[in-house]
């Protein structure tokens, strides 16, 4: 079976937390940073396992302030990128001190807040927190006990990325362990059928409902907490690229609205997948 239209991953961290590193061990290639930060920043993975085939978008982004990225992302309309994620991948760095742990425990928790108001209690979204090299020594050690226990508390699962080969339970381990929860996922429902109930009668809902997504991963996901703080050549170039993306969009749309209902939709689909490859 192919899923033409999957969720969506998002993979952050704080700055330097080893997210572009996770993705290349975990995809065989990662994007290149155009700036100073990888937010913003997307990829895709192909997956094929016996059930499904796909290709599997990846949103990026950072948390240099964890009150800030909490804000930007408990506003209601963040709800529609909120609900289209499939995964969530928190990479941190292994702590130095303990104060480093509480700066992860309170990252932890602002995801899951964000997570329980889009989604409610009833979230089903792979939550992964990934446990990346620490290039300094010495650093603080902590049991894999200790990181589960901290880590189930807000609804993640501990992986460390260090770790290979099987656990005693002969469960995968490591970015391996990542790649199994990854694929055992449902991918399904990313057209953002269930955000888009109740526009039918709008006569475009579903490309309103993409339109949406992707100005909020423009604005939020690319742009926000952290990613304002461009040059002004930086700044220029971001308005030149949302220009052009909104002219595709209206041009897209004006296209649509000379179709039947499910061409139009099939159409929408496909131009925002298209505007995705470029943004």
């Amino acid at each position: 079976m192919e899923i033409e239209h999957p969720r969506r991953i998002l993979a952050l961290g704080a700055p330097d937390s080893g997210v572009l590193t996770l993705l290349k061990d975990l995809t065989g290639s990662a994007p290149e940073p155009t700036s100073h930060t990888t937010a913003g920043l997307s990829h895709t993975w192909p997956l094929t396992t016996r059930y499904y085939t796909t290709t599997l978008p990846i949103w990026i982004d950072e948390i240099p302030n964890v009150s800030e990225w909490r804000a930007e992302f408990t506003k209601p309309e963040a709800r529609e990128v909120v609900t289209v994620l499939g995964a969530w991948i928190f990479c941190f760095r292994k702590p130095i001190k303990e104060a480093d742990v509480d700066v992860i425990r309170e990252a932890l928790e602002a995801i899951a807040d964000v997570i329980e108001r889009a989604c409610g209690y009833g979230g089903d979204a792979v939550c992964l927190a990934v446990a990346m090299p620490q290039s300094t020594t010495p650093y603080l050690v902590k049991s894999g006990e200790e990181w589960e226990e901290l880590c189930m508390e807000f609804g993640f699962e501990f992986v460390d990325a260090e770790m290979t080969g099987k656990n005693e339970f002969g469960e995968e381990m490591g970015v391996k362990r990542v790649e199994e929860a990854l694929k055992a996922n449902d991918w399904e429902g990313g057209d953002a059928e269930g955000v888009g109930e109740g526009e039918e009668g709008e006569g475009f809902g579903d490309f309103e409902t993409e339109e949406r997504e992707m100005n909020m991963e423009l604005f939020d996901l690319k742009a926000a907490v952290g990613g304002t703080e461009e040059d002004d050549e930086d700044e220029a170039a971001r308005v030149e690229e949302l220009e052009s993306m909104m002219r595709k969009m209206v041009a897209v749309k004006e296209l649509g609205e000379t179709m039947p209902e499910a061409q139009r939709k099939r159409f929408a689909a496909k131009a925002v997948n298209d505007l995705m490859k470029d943004f």
